[in-house]
């Protein structure tokens, strides 16, 4: 069957956060499917109403949303309609950005989840007519990494780095995450170029804050630290709580 969309992996530079990846001389491809239950699917088991209100689906240029939507639709349902064949591709594509991240001599990385929350460790696929477990185990030599609220993330691979998200009603499961190790982002309402917290307390553990909007690349920030994100698009003006006051 053929699918109204181009590619699953986005452009490296495509995404201006993304591109900052660069910085640290990481090729980053990301992967939007349609959010939420937004396709009919769902790919976000924990998604809150302030999640959905502040969701990123909607950043960028106006004009080219329609088409960014009903490319992620369709991406998305190929995955759940047509899985063997969803794999196939994304496999491919990987591979693609490994070689052109190694043409220009720069480390590979690659976010899947840039607008889901999929359990990607327990998806198993194909490379080159040996099966894995996971996309991560066939490609070892890529660095993996996502944002979650999924509490319950086992058998993750070491090149699959995971920083949890603080949502509006999730301070519990994001301080066992942060005393598992995981690093929790939050989103603050600090408008651009205006400093972050210093810390900020997440039931009742204070954690030193860094920026995360610096770059993207998550594998790089030191443990034990909240990622602060300043609220940007609609998050500006979200109320529930998920964007928290400073």
């Amino acid at each position: 069957m053929k699918h109204s969309y181009t590619t699953l992996l986005a452009a490296p530079l495509s995404n201006p956060k993304v591109a900052k990846n660069g910085k640290l001389g990481v090729l980053t491809a990301p992967m939007h499917l349609a959010p939420a239950s937004v396709s009919g699917y769902s790919v976000c088991p924990m998604a809150t109403k302030g999640c959905k209100a502040a969701c990123l689906h909607t950043a960028g240029n106006p004009a080219y949303m329609k088409a960014k939507h009903k490319a992620r639709v369709a991406r998305t349902r190929h995955f759940f309609t047509e899985r063997a064949s969803f794999m196939a591709r994304l496999v491919a594509e990987i591979a693609k950005h490994e070689k052109a991240a190694a043409r220009v001599n720069m480390a590979c990385g690659v976010r899947l989840n840039a607008t889901s929350d999929i359990r990607w460790e327990s998806v198993p696929c194909e490379r080159d007519g040996k099966r894995f477990a996971n996309i991560m185990l066939a490609f070892p030599d890529i660095q993996f990494y996502d944002y979650t609220k999924l509490t319950n993330r086992k058998g993750v691979p070491a090149n699959y780095h995971l920083t949890f998200s603080l949502a509006e009603n999730n301070d519990k499961a994001a301080r066992l995450a942060s005393d598992a190790g995981l690093n929790v982002a939050v989103a603050f309402h600090v408008t651009r170029n205006h400093p972050l917290p210093a810390s900020y307390v997440i039931d009742g553990k204070a954690l030193p804050v860094l920026d995360g909007d610096l770059h993207d690349y998550r594998p790089s920030d030191a443990s034990g630290h909240i990622v602060g994100l300043r609220a940007k698009g609609r998050a500006i003006k979200e109320k529930s709580g998920f964007v928290r006051a400073v």
